[in-house]
């Protein structure tokens, strides 16, 4: 029999804090969470008064995508960028993440196609097998509802061995203008600007591109409400499969989508839609960054906000996984939370969204070992995930423990 014994912390339980506090694991499982201190032997850390928790579950993380390409058209090795990518998420005290893959093929100010997201999600899949591997890693199929043929190579991959037990988690997507974060003009026309380089500072010229935006919003609008209604019949078909909404936008988007089978909604971008959402009991998601930054980078609803008025379940990644532990610890300080509901929003939260409660996301008996010890300070206010278990088996560990 294994056993590691982390002592003499404050184990974040999902009733309250245990101070001290003691979690003993053995083959793996976490079998005990108790108040008593340890002696030191050779099985026995003492972790000196900082917080025990469960790790960290990222339900939307970019990550790969962006160390595999890091700039545009340049691609580097994939396993390469695979292993960057889990040191960068294990700092940031991530044991479970949700690789956000995009099957999209770049119709709307994107660089991407089907084709690409399907070998990426199928690279994903393999390297989770590999003995560089360490953390948990599953996908986040993000489908662009207006790039046809999305959800067909998302059902392919899915259908593949490589794609492992159920269940699956989607996302359903429409980033053309009018719609979500895109949905106000001047959002639209910065990121058309961006795009076009010196050529956007030509009014003419980024007008005749947003025209072309909207024609080609109009021309695709069948295969939204095809592949809409594929999504309705899988979601009919399996309970397996967990589908999101995606920038949820009014009331109205989320009582259409709720209609078709979806029972999440990742990042409503206004307080009607997660408003709404709450009232329907579906699990909201919000971005961690936002919280950080202290507002959306596209001047959407504040995260923050949406937190003290009880409308958000999880914090996401999004595209910083180092926000994630500094935006709970930044509620707790601010007393917009306590620490037990502070460290739900990226645990056992977000554990319950995708299924999962029964196997990781709170420090109790029978759950796997996925434990991170933390070290936080205030001037200035920063976290540092200073030892991380998973299944029972350490990670990484500083030297001051």
């Amino acid at each position: 029999m294994e056993q590691t014994i982390l002592t003499n912390g404050r184990a974040i339980t999902p009733v309250g804090v245990l101070e001290p506090g003691s979690v003993v694991i053995e083959d793996g499982l976490i079998v005990e969470v108790n108040s008593k201190i340890y002696p030191a032997q050779s099985q026995t850390i003492d972790v000196k008064g900082q917080f025990i928790l469960p790790g960290v579950i990222n339900l939307h993380d970019d990550s790969y995508e962006k160390m595999l390409q890091p700039r545009k058209g340049v691609f580097l090795p994939a396993a390469l960028a695979f292993h960057q990518m889990e040191w960068a998420l294990a700092a940031a005290g991530v044991t479970t993440t949700y690789h956000a893959v995009s099957f999209d093929r770049g119709l709307f100010l994107r660089d991407r196609t089907v084709a690409r997201a399907a070998e990426m999600a199928k690279q994903l899949l393999s390297f989770r097998q590999e003995d560089f591997s360490y953390l948990n890693h599953h996908l986040l199929y993000r489908c662009d509802l207006r790039s046809e043929g999305a959800l067909d190579a998302i059902i392919g991959v899915l259908q593949s061995p490589l794609a492992g037990e159920p269940p699956h988690y989607l996302s359903l997507n429409d980033h053309s203008p009018g719609q979500g974060q895109y949905g106000k003009q001047h959002i639209l026309q910065a990121m058309i600007k961006a795009l076009l380089g010196p050529a956007g500072d030509k009014p003419e010229i980024v007008a005749a591109r947003e025209k072309e935006l909207w024609d080609l919003k109009a021309q695709t609008e069948p295969i939204r409400r095809h592949q809409l209604e594929q999504v309705a019949a899988l979601v009919k078909q399996s309970d397996s499969i967990i589908v999101a909404g995606h920038d949820d936008d009014s009331a109205e988007t989320v009582d259409n989508l709720y209609e078709l089978g979806i029972r999440v909604s990742e990042f409503p971008i206004n307080f009607e839609a997660a408003t709404r959402a709450r009232e329907l009991n579906l699990p909201i998601i919000a971005g961690a960054p936002n919280i950080v930054r202290g507002g959306s980078h596209t001047g959407n609803v504040n995260a923050l906000e949406l937190v003290q008025r009880g409308l958000c379940d999880v914090l996401v990644a999004d595209y910083a996984p180092s926000t994630l532990l500094h935006a709970v610890f930044m509620l707790i300080e601010q007393k917009v939370l306590g620490i037990v509901d502070a460290v739900n929003l990226v645990t056992a939260n977000a554990a319950r969204v995708v299924g999962l409660s029964n196997k990781i996301g709170s420090l109790q008996p029978g759950l796997s070992a996925d434990v991170i010890v933390v070290n936080t300070r205030t001037n200035p206010q920063l976290t540092t995930v200073q030892m991380m278990l998973v299944g029972g088996q350490p990670y990484h560990q500083q030297a001051s423990l």
